[in-house]
């Protein structure tokens, strides 16, 4: 594996994610005419940003803890991040039972990732693409050699 697949694969994971979260929340933006319009002050405007940005970040959060993505978790699987979402399959693997504790930092690793993907799909898209040129500028001086 490459040097810079693992890094990859997050951001790659991460950009899917972000999508998916964006469409969710601009689906509840379009749904409620306070959001979806326009006000016509600066004041109105910027609360109504605000809204928006609350409502993303909430949708981020809450995508990410339906489908169990788990930032501690992938960033300790980085060679299939992929792997490491859903519930069920988390359940599978518990070999000692239920454990609060790993339920609770499941959690909170899905609060993170929330937060993260509140970033947005640009954010993860951009940096996926910095990381891909980093990667071709390092092929092209190895190859140089």
């Amino acid at each position: 594996m490459d040097t810079f697949a693992p890094m990859i694969n997050l951001l790659v994971l991460m950009s899917v994610l972000s999508v998916a979260a964006e469409r969710l929340a601009n689906l509840l933006k379009l749904r409620d005419p306070g959001l979806r319009e326009k006000p016509r002050g600066a004041r109105e405007e910027k609360e109504r940003e605000r809204r928006i940005a609350e409502r993303a970040m909430a949708v981020s959060i809450l995508l990410a803890l339906v489908v169990k993505a788990d930032f501690f978790e992938i960033l300790a699987h980085l060679d299939a991040p992929w792997r490491t979402l859903g519930w069920m399959r988390a359940a599978g693997d518990a070999t000692e039972g239920f454990s609060v504790p790993a339920l609770l930092s499941t959690i909170g690793g899905a609060v993170v990732s929330g937060v993260a993907l509140g970033f947005g799909s640009k954010f993860w898209h951009d940096t996926l693409d910095l990381v891909q040129g980093m990667r071709g500028t390092m092929r092209g001086a190895t190859n140089q050699r």
